[in-house]
């Protein structure tokens, strides 16, 4: 006997977009939300990602930046091949509380803490940390908190975009090519170790090779070119070994077995509770997008207007009505502004006084510091105060001051009250992207001939206690709110006299 169903029996619903993404294979579900990730990133920090891209093409050291994922990667292949620890729990209040406190800092450094740091911009890169959170909430938030603990090695690694380490590493390795070569090699050592670190013996043995691996490849490239680019000496050595020890490690690891690189389940969580993260993601990643990076006036290269020639450790002619006063004093600086570069301290006294600087008309003494490298981005990097050391020194905004012949000034005011006096100081730098001079000019309110003007700094330990005094100081604390310009006029004569007498006949 036949049983006939009745005609108005219902169809079965058709599947819903989500139900349909739950069916497919979780590895492209892991591909839809990193991809959705990857996205918002570059629209939040697109700024950030050009900068950066512009700035590693013109030879600096933030190039090693580019290295730090490639490490991340290798770690985050090595630990998803290990057994699973963590439960298959996920408490959606605790992940998406976890993300709004890292979304919350991630604005906070965009919005806060980038403009407060605007003259350390190169040296800091707090824009790529606030990317850093971003990335990490926005997988707290679509991933969960515990698949993210799990991955916590990576990052750890990623991280190291912040590049204040990097760059001290780079100071106490000589500076150079060549050591920032080896500090980036530090940074591939640490992501192999981790990656073969099963063991810590494997971890250690692991890191040696990576080492012994790179240096070898950094050792060719200084001999045999010595000319390459800095991104040369960063990257070839740090993803070689990588690479060749990366790949090493897994086929031991795999001895007898198949060569699959991900051989483990995947299981994402669940479709209403992931999704409705969705929306926050991409709010935040909107607000990131509208803040722009900030204007440091201290890396900025002007074009020469004429054929001024410039040479390693040249001293500046006097202009007319100054004279050099005692010996002009050199001191290297070539840890942070290249090979061979020098700052000249000149000492420099008018021929007659003048009422309007001295109210008894006392001839005025300036002092001169200029200084001439081969990496004009190293001028930006490591500014004046980190030359000088002014971190319990109250510092003034920029003033423009126009110094003829296409030349423009940055005129400031700095008040120690340590030694309690005020310096005026005038700031300008010229030349291209493979050869420039900086140039600053102090005024100091004491016209004694014994009155105290800023020392540069000449070894290393004063250099990276400034380094570290203003990571945690920053430019806001020491600003003065109510400068004060005493030698604005006596500057602003001086530097347009001193610019004039450089691309005169006689040079």
């Amino acid at each position: 006997m036949t049983v006939v169903a009745p005609a108005d029996s219902a169809e079965e619903p058709a599947p819903t977009v989500l139900q349909r993404y739950y069916a497919v294979h979780p590895t492209y579900r892991l591909i839809v939300r990193w991809g959705l990730i990857a996205v918002l990133t570059g629209f939040a920090f697109y700024r950030s990602i050009v900068n950066l891209a512009d700035i590693s093409r013109n030879d600096t050291l933030a190039g090693y930046v580019w290295t730090v994922p490639t490490a991340a990667v290798l770690v985050a292949v090595a630990i998803a091949r290990r057994k699973r620890t963590e439960l298959p729990i996920h408490d959606r209040q605790t992940d998406i509380i976890v993300g709004i406190l890292g979304f919350g800092l991630a604005l906070l450094i965009q919005g806060v803490l980038l403009p407060r740091y605007a003259l350390y911009f190169d040296l800091l890169r707090l824009d790529l940390v606030a990317m850093w959170l971003f990335v990490a909430s926005s997988a707290v938030v679509l991933f969960g908190l515990r698949p993210v603990i799990r991955f916590a090695w990576v990052w750890g690694m990623l991280s190291l975009v912040f590049a204040l380490p990097y760059y001290i590493a780079v100071i106490a390795l000589g500076g150079g090519k060549t050591a920032a070569g080896a500090a980036t090699l530090l940074i591939a050592g640490i992501g192999v170790g981790i990656a073969g670190g099963t063991s810590y013996t494997r971890g250690f043995f692991g890191s040696l090779a990576a080492w012994g691996v790179g240096f070898a490849v950094l050792a060719a490239v200084t001999v045999y070119l010595p000319d390459a680019p800095m991104r040369v000496y960063q990257q070839l050595p740090a993803l070689t070994s990588i690479v060749v020890v990366g790949m090493a490690m897994f086929l031991l690891a795999r001895r007898g077995r198949p060569k699959r690189v991900l051989d483990r389940k995947v299981e994402p969580l669940a479709a209403k509770q992931v999704w409705a993260g969705v929306p926050l993601v991409v709010t935040v990643a909107v607000a990131l997008s509208t803040f722009p990076l900030p204007s440091t006036p201290n890396t900025i290269i002007f074009a020469r207007p004429s054929e001024y020639p410039l040479s390693l450790g040249m001293p500046l002619a006097a202009p007319p009505g100054w004279t050099t006063s005692g010996q002009i004093t050199r001191i290297p600086v070539s840890r942070l502004y290249g090979p061979e570069a020098v700052l000249v301290r000149q000492q420099v006294t008018a021929d007659v006084g003048n009422p309007r600087w001295d109210k008894t008309a006392r001839p005025r003494t300036v002092v001169i510091d200029s200084t001439v490298s081969e990496r004009p981005f190293l001028l930006g990097t490591y500014p004046a105060r980190v030359l000088y050391g002014l971190t319990a020194a109250r510092i003034s905004e920029f003033r423009r001051v126009d110094l003829g012949s296409g030349i423009i000034g940055n005129l400031l005011s700095v008040v120690d009250d340590k030694l309690l006096v005020t310096w005026n100081s005038l700031q300008f730098v010229w030349g291209d992207k493979n050869l420039a001079q900086r140039v600053t000019i102090f005024a100091v309110d004491n016209h004694e001939p014994d009155a105290p003007f800023p020392q540069p700094s000449q070894t290393l330990v004063p250099i990276l206690r400034t380094l570290i005094t203003l990571l945690f100081r920053g430019n806001a604390v020491l600003d003065q709110r109510t400068p004060t310009f005493k030698d604005a006029d006596l500057l602003s004569q001086f530097g347009r006299a001193l610019v004039a007498a450089q691309l005169g006949p006689a040079r």
